[in-house]
Order: structure tokens, then sequence, then C-alpha cells
């Protein structure tokens, strides 16, 4: 399956999170399919015919005299779970003669949804991309979801009642598939070294702890939650707390960008009661970095909420949702804002520089049609008096 690689993944990789080599193991050897290779190379009949034509092209046997026998120099291969996983999942393609490169599609698009479960309807459409539909293509593909799911390589669950209407109307089908499809750790761990043996790169976290935050930042923009997370643990990790704190805040008061902010002050969390010392002093420092310290210790209990100025708040809390906004979540908490919450007041009154940018998704995308018009106005204000 190497030699697909590099025409599907041309894009950028997101890292991924490698499960320790124990535990992977472990979820080789649940794989019921391996104890049926393993007993057909052993010398028992096979139920399956597809278990016959597997352990030929994975090599684990070969004809001799019109008959099925092992081949001896991957003898080994049957007894280690984890490289045996790996030679199965690699030559599923070949074992159900699938068209060319169509594992390799369907396991790039869900690699590249990291965490996040992708809808079936929208996981055919994705291989289809760019083809006209084709119930040969979709017969095929369905063939290989299902040997994926055998092996061990796919989840399944089932989409609930709201997420259901959701994915009507993206794939515009009134009754599509409940059901979501995400890889296996064991999968994630497969692909990764597949598309590394090409030449490909994909990140793994805690690649990059060594660098500086600086230099991590861009790529966290476009990660999930969960992988920013994990990459700002691994690099604090990677460092004494004492060196992560100094390291950090000193990112934190050079930082151009509200998202930066925000990851700098993700990384002194992770440093224990050094970091929120060291946040303390930062807020001391006052302005834009000072406000955004302060709301950031007050989230966590560290000082008392009395004592934080309406300045603090307004700015602290602009530069907020500016990282969400960056991060392409402003959107979505604009929805759970409480009706009585005044953003409009906030933004305008904070002096933050992405203020307009703000209150142009105020305008555009609030629930509310009268704060969205009330976003327009302001905006409009500001850009009149020269304010923006």
């Amino acid at each position: 399956m190497s030699e697909t690689w590099e025409q599907d993944a041309s894009a950028e990789m997101p890292p991924v999170f490698l499960r320790p080599e124990a535990e992977l193991r472990e979820a080789a050897e649940r794989s019921p399919l391996l104890d049926e290779v393993r007993g057909y190379v052993a010398g028992s009949d096979a139920v399956d015919p597809l278990i016959p034509r597997w352990a030929e092209v994975s090599g684990l046997v070969h004809v001799v005299d019109g008959k099925h026998v092992p081949v001896e120099e991957n003898a080994t291969l049957v007894d280690d779970p984890l490289r045996l996983w790996e030679r199965l999942y690699s030559t599923i393609g070949e074992a159900e003669r699938l068209p060319f490169g169509l594992v390799a599609s369907i396991s790039l698009t869900l690699y590249r949804a990291g965490p996040v479960a992708v809808p079936v309807d929208l996981l055919f459409e994705a291989i289809e991309l760019g083809r006209a539909p084709d119930e040969s293509t979709r017969y095929a593909t369905s063939v290989a979801l299902d040997l994926l799911e055998r092996l061990g390589a796919l989840e399944k669950r089932t989409a609930d009642p709201a997420g259901l209407a959701l994915i009507a109307e993206i794939a515009g089908k009134p009754d599509p598939s409940p059901f979501l499809l995400s890889l296996t750790p064991i999968a994630v761990w497969a692909i990764n070294r597949e598309l590394r043996e090409a030449g490909i790169d994909a990140p793994v976290i805690g690649d990059a702890a060594g660098e500086s935050l600086g230099e991590l930042s861009p790529r966290l923009v476009d990660s999930a939650p969960e992988i920013i997370d994990a990459e700002l643990k691994a690099w604090v990790r990677h460092r004494s707390p004492s060196d992560a704190a100094t390291e950090a805040s000193e990112f934190l008061r050079a930082a151009r960008l509200p998202e930066e902010r925000l990851f700098a002050l993700i990384a002194l969390g992770e440093t224990g009661e050094i970091g929120l010392e060291t946040a303390t002093g930062v807020r001391a420092e006052g302005g834009l970095v000072g406000a955004a310290a302060a709301m950031w210790l007050s989230e966590r209990g560290a000082v008392d909420r009395e004592t934080i100025t309406r300045d603090e708040v307004v700015l602290g809390m602009a530069d907020h949702y500016a990282a969400m906004h960056a991060l392409g979540a402003f959107v979505h908490q604009l929805a759970d804002m409480d009706d009585r919450f005044d953003i409009v007041d906030l933004l305008t009154s904070s002096g933050h520089p992405d203020r307009l940018q703000l209150l142009n998704v105020v305008g555009t995308d609030h629930p509310d049609p009268k704060m969205a018009k009330k976003a327009r106005t302001a905006s409009y204000k500001l850009r009149s008096s020269g304010g923006a």
C-alpha cells in the first residue's frame, strides 16, 4: 500500500498521538483475524476463503504442489502480533482485490480527521471527490470498511439524534447512515509508519517538544483542542517546570497574536504553582498581556475575582475571544452565550486591536438578530471614527 501514499498525501498531516508499544500489542492480539490467519498458517482449514488469500499476499504461506505451506523466513512474523497486524493491514487491498489506492484514501481521510469521527456518508463523498458517484466504488468502499473494522482498524459508533440531523443537513440526505467512523490507535500507528517510510512528513505529538513555543505555535493553530493540549503538555514535560515557565512567560510577553498568548498561558498552567506565580508577575506589568494573564488567573481561582479591574475583564475577555476566533471556535461560542451578556458592549469598549474583526463576526453570526444588528452598527461607527 505504501506506493499509493504519495499520490494521496500531498496535504500537510496533523500530528498524532502514538500509544505505547505494549498497548498496541494488546490491541493486535484482540483482533480475531489474527487467530484465523495464524490457525490457517498452522494447518487449520479456513471457513472464510479470504483468509487463505490474505495469508498468501501477506507472505505467510506460498503454494507448493498445489497446497499452501508456511514461508519459513516469515515464521517469526506469525509469533509477533504487532508486525503481523501491520502486515495484514498493509495488504488488505491485495487480499480482497480492491481498487488501487482505495484503502490508502480511506485511511488518509480518517487520519487527517484526527480524533473527530467521520460520518459514513461524508466519507463516501470524500472518496468520490472529483469523480462521478459510482456504485462499484461505493460497494468496494463498503467492503474495505468492513475489512478494516474486522481487522480492528476502525471504531464505529452511532450518532445521536442531533448529530444525525446535522449529518443529514450537510450531506443533503433525509436519511443518512447513522454511523461515525474513526481510526483505532493501532491503525494510527500503522499509517504513521507507512507515511514516514514513504518519506512523507507525518508528525507525532511530542516530536516538536524541543522547539521553542514560537516555532511550535503556527502548527497548533489548525489543530484540534485535544492535539493542542497534548502538544503543550509534551512541550512542558521536555523541560523542568521552572525552565518551561520562564520560556512560556517570555513568549507570552513577546506574543503578537492572541492565540500565541493563549498557548503560552496553557503551557504555564502545565508547570504547576510556578506557572501561577509567573503569570501573577506578568499581570502586574499591565497592558494587554497583563489583562490576559489576569483573566487566566481568575479562571483558575488563583486570584480574588474582586481584585480584577473592569479594564482587565473587558480586555482579557476580548483577547480570549480573539484567540478562539483564530482557532475557529468563536462562532460556536456565540450560540452558547447568555442572552443577558452584551458581547458588543464588551468588544467595543475593550480597545482590543482585533475588536473590529470580532464585531464583524458577531454582526454576521450571532443567533440574536438584535445583537447582530447592534454589532454591525458598532462596527460601522468604529470604522467611521477611525478607531479601528
